[in-house]
């Protein structure tokens, strides 16, 4: 049963709880969305006060009430490479949450184990048809599974996406390349395994593992390493794209920045089915730039900070715009995590701040990357912009072109 927290049906005070829907138990909000079919006839069981009683709901007729958050599952896993355990103290608090649930996989793509899961929880899955989930595999290899996860039900990972597959349930999958354990031939194999769940497993997103300075055990991707990492994603892509019309593998776009090589033409991402993992975001940007006519001619200093990865790319926004704007491009350091972070979305304020001190005088606007700060307009560190002429840019390309004129 779940608690209804408010209500705008006189008959469902608050507090009372939501027992089922024509004889369909309700655990949480999402068995209450799946079964609240407001084209038919509802009838809903709840109790207040150790009293249960039933009500008739007519086709279109609405069950207004809200409903109390579940507890989500945690990460029970202790994986060495973990970007979160690396963190260091006095960041926004909800940063050190490890969620490890799948309704939180469902809802906003967070990438789940599967170590904490049960046949149960994967016949719910197949229930409510929470598809697509978004599972962190790295690797096949079931020894190698279970010592990066430090969990024994991690090696189950196959036997566990093939019963999602039954269940109709769509996977994107992530690898994390850990130079020396799931590199080289592994990370061939874990592809391999994972091309055969085809076409339940819809994608497969290859990362580098998330390096910084509190994370001492685990080496950064090389250079030459990601070369090699190019040559088998690709490998898989083409192969996958001569069959099925679909490349199922994609390279993020950081082994591409890291191997000193182009970023692939939009085809390459297909539907762009892992752009929140870093797969594509590039290539987006580039296609944008090509869409800006002429700028017309504008007033004012612009500068954009950025992190080192974009940095190139930005440059080119300033040749394309140049000389009717006039701005420049600030790659900012990140002392905070170290200089293996070169992402803009791990840049905090402390490192924007020293920047802007250094340069700002110059310019009468400074654009922040819009992925720097939350929706609360909060960097990882809990500070907020704080001069009034510091914005955080737009989205898209376009938007922000409009911003500088």
């Amino acid at each position: 049963m779940v608690r209804v927290t408010a209500s705008k049906d006189k008959r469902i005070p608050a507090g009372t709880e939501l027992i089922a829907i024509n004889d369909q138990k309700i655990a949480d909000f999402l068995e209450f969305k799946f079964y609240d079919d407001t084209s038919k006839t509802r009838q809903l069981t709840i109790q207040t006060n150790s009293t249960s009683r039933r009500i008739i709901y007519k086709p279109h007729e609405m069950i207004a009430v809200s409903l109390a958050s579940p507890k989500y599952k945690r990460c029970t896993n202790n994986c060495e490479f973990c970007f979160i355990n690396g963190l260091p103290q006095h960041l926004r608090k909800e940063l050190y949450f490890r969620d490890d649930d799948y309704r939180l996989s469902f809802l906003f793509g967070n990438f789940l184990s599967l170590t904490n899961i049960d046949k149960l929880d994967i016949s719910r899955i197949g229930r409510l048809r929470l598809s697509p989930l978004y599972i962190s595999v790295h690797t096949t290899n079931p020894k190698l599974r279970i010592q990066l996860f430090k969990n024994e039900r991690a090696g189950l990972i196959l036997e566990q996406l093939k019963a999602l597959a039954d269940n109709d349930v769509k996977l994107h999958c992530q690898i994390v390349v850990i130079p020396g354990m799931t590199s080289g031939q592994n990370l061939y194999n874990t592809i391999q395994d994972l091309s055969l769940l085809y076409p339940a497993v819809s994608s497969i997103g290859i990362v580098p593992v998330g390096k910084t300075k509190y994370v001492k055990k685990i080496p950064s991707v090389s250079r030459k390493l990601a070369q090699s990492i190019i040559k088998t994603g690709l490998l898989f892509h083409n192969r996958f794209r001569k069959k099925h019309k679909r490349g199922l593998v994609y390279l993020a776009d950081e082994f591409y920045i890291r191997a000193g090589r182009r970023i692939p033409k939009k085809d390459y991402y297909d539907d762009f089915p892992q752009y929140e993992n870093g797969i594509g975001m590039v290539r987006s940007l580039l296609d944008e730039m090509d869409k800006i006519t002429k700028a017309k001619k504008s007033k004012g200093r612009h500068l954009i900070l950025t992190g080192k990865s974009a940095y190139p790319y930005l440059k080119m926004l300033k040749a394309r715009i140049a000389p009717n704007v006039y701005v420049d491009i600030e790659s900012v350091a990140n002392t905070f995590f170290g200089s293996t972070v070169t992402v803009s979305g791990l840049l905090t304020a402390q490192d924007m701040t020293r920047t802007i001190k250094r340069i700002g005088d110059r310019y009468d606007n400074i654009i922040l990357p819009p992925n720097c700060v939350n929706d609360s307009n909060q960097f990882l560190d809990g500070k907020t912009p704080e001069a009034k002429r510091v914005l955080v840019s737009p989205k898209t390309v376009q938007e922000l072109f409009k911003c500088l004129q």
